[in-house]
C-alpha cells in the first residue's frame, strides 16, 4: 500500500529511517552497490522527498490479514445461518436468504480490531 514520507530520523545504529504517514517506518540506507541513495545524506535531499509515497508493506501484511479475517467471519455466519434455518425446517432457498442476511448483519469490526491487535504493539523499523 502506497504511503507518503512524512519525515525522516535516524536509528540507534545511525541509519536513516523515512516516516510514513501510516506510522510505520522504512530504512533508507546509502550503501552502494546495493542501496545507492546519496540523498538521503543531506538534509536537502531528505527534504527533496517528504511526501514521496512508499510502498508499505506492513500496511499490505495488515490489509491482508484483516480481509483474511473478514472473510473467515463470514464464512462462519453464512454457514451457522445456513444450518441454523435447516433446523427450523425452512426450505433451500429460505436457508440460502437467512444466510444472506446474516452476512449483512455480522459486525466485523471486532473482528478487524482482532486482525489488527499484533499490528498495534509492534515497533516497525
Amino acid at each position: 500500500m502506497k504511503q507518503k514520507i512524512t519525515g525522516f530520523h535516524r536509528d540507534p545504529e545511525d541509519h536513516w529511517v523515512a516516516d510514513l504517514e501510516c506510522g510505520h517506518r522504512q530504512h533508507m540506507r546509502h550503501d552502494p552497490p546495493w542501496m545507492v541513495r546519496p540523498w538521503v545524506l543531506t538534509e536537502e535531499g531528505r527534504s527533496s522527498r517528504l511526501g514521496v509515497e512508499l510502498d508499505c508493506n506492513r500496511c499490505d501484511e495488515a490489509g491482508r490479514a484483516v480481509a483474511e479475517a473478514v472473510r473467515e467471519a463470514l464464512r462462519t455466519a453464512a454457514r451457522q445461518a445456513y444450518e441454523e434455518g435447516g433446523l427450523s425446517g425452512l426450505c433451500a432457498e429460505g436457508r440460502w436468504e437467512l444466510a444472506l442476511d446474516a452476512l449483512g448483519a455480522t459486525d466485523l469490526l471486532p473482528v478487524i480490531r482482532r486482525a489488527l491487535a499484533p499490528e498495534r504493539g509492534d515497533d516497525a523499523l
